[in-house]
């Protein structure tokens, strides 16, 4: 057994169990490389392995023959490897992501599996050439981060620009009223500007406001709510919360005020809105309340754009939505987290 042993360790041939030409000629070579190359039999044993692949894998050269492979891998990838292990071993190609923990670093693999053959055609072992593409794979998620930033401002920008043209309507519709109740039908163009230079002031307001300044709340509502007076009465203390917040805020309620007027209370002239808020030191909790709209059946089957932004921001902020159909009307309860700089 010995004699066999060694005859096999000085074949060049696999089917002998030795190493191939390129592993016995060229191992300081081999050596140089970063790439992790392995030599395996087709049933998934080492033959050899460069001493990057040792590195990588975490074991000595001296216990890499007759080691098997896949167990070597995280197990996240065992699957992967053992259908490429496979492929190679029926003649053809294969290749697959993987992925290794070293030192509290994850570096990502890309691993291709070619099969060597003999001249009838039979696989004699698999070379498995794994190559670090850490920094490929890193920017491939950065990038997909950016796009999908980019769709989410482009969604959101969409989504404003519909919701100007629905609050543009119900400003027209409100002065139009207005205008009618006071008999002067020839003031609506009046009153109706009078009613866009509100709103323009409180765009304006919000985003004078910088992250490290103050709002006091209760004219903040009284400015973002004015073009809708008529109809929305608010109450609460006096309070200031941090301009970070302010954004939120304003988004908050027109996003609530605008699906109010396509659905709800304020696209009838009898509905009323109102609107409380309570603070803490640490704590900010606003309730929107809807009454006179038009009953409600049901809960809508799924939320639109605008509330799916405004419950992401919310959880950004460290608060929370929370929606309640009465049939009566809507029940909104935004909680916020007050940060103290």
């Amino acid at each position: 057994m010995e004699k066999d042993d060694k005859d096999a360790g000085d074949s060049a041939g696999p089917a002998s169990g030795g190493l191939p030409p390129v592993f016995d000629a060229q191992r300081a070579m081999l050596d140089v490389t970063p790439d992790c190359i392995k030599v395996l039999t087709p049933d998934g044993l080492l033959l050899a392995m460069s001493g990057a692949g040792c590195v990588a894998l975490g074991i000595p050269e001296a216990r890499v023959r007759g080691t098997a492979w896949i167990p070597l891998l995280p197990p996240g990838i065992h699957a992967a490897a053992s259908d490429a292990l496979a492929l190679a071993a029926t003649g053809t190609s294969a290749r697959f992501a993987g992925y290794s923990d070293a030192a509290g670093r994850t570096v990502h693999w890309d691993n291709l599996l070619t099969p060597v053959v003999d001249s009838a055609g039979q696989v004699q072992s698999i070379v498995c050439v794994s190559r670090d593409v850490t920094e490929q794979v890193l920017m491939q998620r950065q990038l997909g981060q950016l796009l999908a930033r980019e769709q989410l401002l482009s969604g959101e920008m969409v989504h404003r620009i519909k919701n100007l043209f629905t609050v543009a309507s119900a400003v027209m519709m409100m002065a139009d009223r207005e205008a009618r109740a006071g008999g002067n039908t020839d003031q609506l163009a009046t009153i109706a500007a009078g009613k866009f230079k509100a709103l323009s002031r409180v765009y304006d307001r919000v985003l004078a406001v910088d992250d490290g300044g103050q709002v006091e709340l209760h004219s903040f509502m009284g400015s973002v709510l004015f073009p809708f007076e008529s109809q929305c009465h608010f109450s609460g203390p006096r309070h200031l919360v941090p301009g970070q917040l302010a954004n939120l805020l304003a988004l908050f309620l027109h996003e609530l005020v605008t699906n109010s007027v396509k659905h709800g209370a304020l696209s009838l002239p009898e509905g009323q809105v109102r609107i409380s808020w309570s603070t803490t030191d640490a704590k900010l909790a606003i309730d929107w309340q809807e009454s006179g709209g038009p009953p409600i059946a049901a809960p809508p089957a799924r939320y639109g754009y605008g509330s799916e932004m405004i419950d992401q921001l919310a959880s950004s902020a460290g608060g929370a939505v929370d929606r309640t159909w009465h049939s009566q009307g809507l029940q909104v309860a935004l909680r916020l987290t007050l940060r103290r700089e």
